[in-house]
């Protein structure tokens, strides 16, 4: 089974630079998207959701054909075009669950749990602290309760875009970053307290010597710029991290250089 973590930043904007073409080319059990930033209806029309094909152009009547595979689950939030998740899955789940149950009223959006027989894949998308540092750090409370409680009963997968960089390895410029929201002590404390719940980082796991980045700015990727500090900033803060009393194995997880956003997607790839 392979797993897909993906920060988007705008379903609209990835979509236009093809997102949708490269779901249906590579056709993966599951995709757990971020940062949707739009309503549930603009995301729906998107994903070609409940479209007559008659009504369609040849690509994108193929491109239907594809998605019709996945059951699609949305929680958009009540913020117009502002953060949001969404679940593409091959398999219908047992259960879907929206926020973070007691913890927390998620009102934008930032959780869907998909349940399937004794595994549960938490797609979450934690804030940023640049202007909300209290926020996101009650945000990372609730999850931790969260997450404790589903690994008493559950094996679980939890993905998506921390807006942390956990060790010095997991950015480029750790000594200038010290003060900066996604490395501040409290923030890794955070993620670090969540590891010791019984979870591993499935990317470290594997890789334990690996400089590889999630996050670069869209700008950096731009050819024919002068070298410059700003375009050098890069970070690893999209995670797959999973319960390590669980009845599966781990064989990859992967963060290819596409070019649908500024984030990178993750792919856990995982074998019953």
């Amino acid at each position: 089974m392979k797993i897909v973590s993906y920060n988007i930043n705008g379903i609209r904007a990835s979509n236009r630079l093809g997102l949708i073409d490269w779901i249906a080319e590579t056709n993966y059990d599951i995709y757990c998207f971020q940062e949707i930033r739009a309503n549930e209806d603009i995301a729906r029309s998107i994903f070609l959701d409940n479209e007559q094909i008659s009504l369609l152009d040849e690509k994108e009547s193929e491109n239907l054909e594809s998605l019709k595979k996945y059951f699609k689950f949305y929680n958009c939030g009540s913020i117009p075009g502002y953060a949001g998740t969404m679940v593409l899955s091959k398999i219908k789940p047992d259960k879907i669950e929206y926020g973070l149950g007691e913890h927390w009223e998620d009102q934008e959006g930032r959780v869907i749990t998909t349940y399937f027989k004794n595994l549960a894949i938490v797609n979450a998308y934690i804030p940023n602290g640049n202007s909300r540092l209290e926020f996101k750090m009650k945000f990372l409370d609730a999850l931790t309760k969260y997450l404790g409680i589903l690994r008493n009963k559950y094996s679980v997968i939890c993905v998506g875009d921390f807006n942390i960089a956990n060790d010095e390895i997991d950015l480029t410029n750790p000594k200038e970053c010290k003060n900066k929201s996604v490395f501040l002590p409290i923030e890794r404390e955070a993620f670090k307290k969540i590891l010791s719940l019984g979870y591993i980082d499935t990317f470290r796991q594997l890789y334990p010597d690996k400089r590889e980045y999630s996050w670069r700015s869209y700008r950096s990727r731009q050819v024919n710029l002068p070298s410059t500090n700003y375009n050098s900033w890069k970070y690893r803060i999209d995670y797959a991290i999973m319960s390590n009393r669980h009845n599966f194995k781990l064989i990859d997880c992967e963060m290819p250089d596409l070019i649908y956003s500024d984030h990178l997607p993750v792919i856990c790839t995982i074998e019953d």
